[in-house]
This record gives structure tokens, sequence and C-alpha cells, in this order.
């Protein structure tokens, strides 16, 4: 019988730092501008926008794209305000818990709180794509190489990514995004079969130097 796993992607959930140490919830708030045409949800992988700030001087943000540089993952939303107001009150959107995703079209500015440390360690599920066969797991043949994202559209009904990593990609290459350190292994992840969880790192990080995966 082969053992499988759920196909929930979920983008990109932290877990721990690199040097094993706990993920204390340390997030910095960026921007996103009504103008932005994205959609964003928690677990997307973001980049900041250069000369993107708002009249405070928290920098703009946008979705990141596969092979380019990345800031961090969006964990969670601090609130909204009336797009280009020089002195921003946030509040919630309608409803309980309030806003959990970030449209693509808004006449709102949108305020996020991003994990943009680079020694973030997060997990992420593979699209079953490795070697560009269809449904072939990742291996472990791919830990310490690197690898793209792929993006899917996020669920408007849990705020959450479907952005997963791109097991066709897997390379040396040092500009791809994303390290890979290890692949998950307990009873909700089976490493090495379908939709398996690897741990990585953002590798093509906008803070520090991208490194080719060995």
């Amino acid at each position: 019988m082969s053992i499988s796993n759920q196909n929930t992607p979920f983008g990109l959930s932290p877990v721990q730092r690199f040097d094993g140490a706990s993920w204390r919830d340390s997030l910095r708030k960026y921007y996103v501008p009504a103008a932005n045409t994205n959609a964003l949800f928690v677990g997307d992988l973001i980049v900041k926008v250069a000369g993107s700030a708002d009249i405070q001087g928290v920098n703009g943000i946008d979705l990141a794209s596969a092979g380019g540089a990345a800031t961090g993952v969006i964990c969670g939303w601090l609130g909204v305000c009336a797009a280009g107001l020089a002195s921003p009150a946030f509040f919630a959107l309608s409803g309980t818990p309030g806003n959990i995703y970030r449209p693509a079209s808004t006449s709102f500015d949108y305020y996020a709180l991003v994990n943009d440390d680079p020694e973030a360690e997060f997990w992420i599920q593979e699209n079953d794509d490795y070697a560009t066969t269809t449904a072939n797991p990742l291996p472990v043949a791919a830990v310490g190489k690197n690898a793209n994202i792929i993006h899917a559209a996020g669920s408007i009904y849990t705020g959450l990514s479907g952005t997963m990593l791109d097991a066709s990609t897997v390379a040396t290459t040092s500009t791809l995004n994303l390290s890979i350190k290890g692949l998950v292994g307990q009873p909700a992840a089976v490493p090495g079969a379908l939709y398996g969880k690897a741990i990585v790192t953002i590798n093509n990080h906008t803070e520090t130097p991208h490194q080719a995966g060995i």
C-alpha cells in the first residue's frame, strides 16, 4: 500500500531559527498600497519594493516571484486604512476575526506582519514534480540543494497561501528562492511520499547573500 500526505498547501509556515532557537513571533510591519494588484495570503513569500513606503516610512512589499529575491513571509495582518492617509489609523474589516487575506482589488492600504528573519526556517509543501516528472515526490537527495517556489491561488476561506516548493527546479543554483534543509517526518508528513513537506530557509534573501546548494 502506497503512503501519501494530504494535499493541503499553506505557503511557508515558520517553525524555528536555523540556530535551533524557537521562533518567538518576532514580526515586522510592512505596507501594501491599495494600488497593488496581487492578492496576498498568510504564508506568501514577499519582497520589499524599492522606492515604496507609506508616509511614516513603512516599506512597501509585493509578492515575490519564482527565482527572484525575497524578504520574508506574511504571518498575519495588522489592519487596513483608507488609502494614502497621512497618519494611518488601522482598523479591521467587517466580520470576525477580520481581514484574513488581502484581495487583488481593494481601496484600502493593508499592513502585513512579516517574518523577515534571514535565519528563520519554514515548512512548505512540495508539488510532486521532482525531475520534471508529474507525481514524483521530493527525495532525500534534494536536501542541501535549492529550489524555487511555485504560485497557486490562496484560500479566501482560510486566508492561507497556495504557494508550494517547485520540486522540478531543485538544483544547486545560488539564485533559487529556497534552501532545502530537510524533510518533515511526523505522523502528518511522510518524507519521500506524495505532497511531502520540506524544511527550508529563504536562500535568495534581500538581507543576506544567496548561496549555492550542495
